[in-house]
């Protein structure tokens, strides 16, 4: 089997504090990965020169579009990718060095899966922060059945649909005509289509992802309001009719 190719999707808005510590996490890969699309969702802060000192960095493209929401962003960074799988980072997490080298031998290990899941862990500068969030998977090994596995991760309860959890096929997406709605919690509205439309995944419980849990103005760290509200209703809404859509 040839080595299978993986492009990484950073979206990025005004986060000019931690972008760099995520862009360097990518940059250290020791398996680099064959595309990196990092696209500045029309950042009013130092963001973009920050994203400029990765430019000429080979398989690197840098863009600059209009504000359009994070779930869109990536939409967009995933409609012009050439690999067959595709990596969602968040521009204020990070990974660890040996990512992308595991995906790979996972990949060829497993014939092409369609969907590899793994462990993440939280972290935070600043060290009183003690938010407890589980980005464990005890469950290890393949799993021929999507349904099946959404049942046992709720009954496990780690069924958390954080996007930086998983790496997926380009074509589970494209052929199943998948895209992340544009609102809040969009993470949320495609994981369990995903799972679903998963003739072959593997679990594997390492932990290769680190998730910040100290940005003060991220999504996840707001209180509750209307807007989360609204979120939740259209996830709702997505995944019934993307349910009826493919059963009819």
């Amino acid at each position: 089997m040839k080595q299978p190719t993986i492009t990484i999707v950073i979206p990025v808005f005004n986060v000019e504090k931690f972008v760099n510590e995520t862009l360097l996490s990518v940059k250290n890969q020791i398996s680099q990965p064959d595309e990196v699309i990092v696209v500045n969702d029309g950042s009013n802060d130092g963001s973009l020169n920050i994203l400029n000192n990765y430019k000429d960095l080979h398989g690197w493209k840098i863009i600059q579009t209009l504000n359009q929401g994070v779930g869109l962003t990536r939409n967009y960074g995933r409609s012009i990718a050439k690999s067959e799988y595709i990596y969602f980072l968040d521009s204020d997490d990070i990974i660890k060095d040996n990512l992308i080298f595991r995906m790979r031998e996972i990949i060829k290990q497993y014939n092409k899966p369609d969907m590899i899941l793994f462990s993440g862990e939280t972290f935070a500068i600043n060290k009183s922060v003690n938010k407890k969030i589980n980005l464990k998977f005890t469950l290890n090994g393949k799993y021929d059945s999507g349904s099946a596995l959404i049942r046992e991760l709720m009954s496990r309860k780690e069924a958390l649909p954080q996007v930086s959890r998983y790496i997926t096929k380009i074509e589970l997406w494209s052929k199943n005509k998948l895209n992340y709605p544009n609102c809040t919690y969009e993470d949320e509205a495609v994981f369990f289509p995903l799972l679903a439309l998963s003739k072959n995944i593997i679990l594997i419980t390492e932990v290769y992802f680190k998730y910040r849990i100290d940005r003060v103005d991220s999504v996840t760290n707001r209180k509750p309001d209307t807007k989360h509200a609204l979120g939740y209703l259209h996830i709702i809404n997505f995944i019934i009719g993307f349910m009826n859509k493919i059963l009819n």
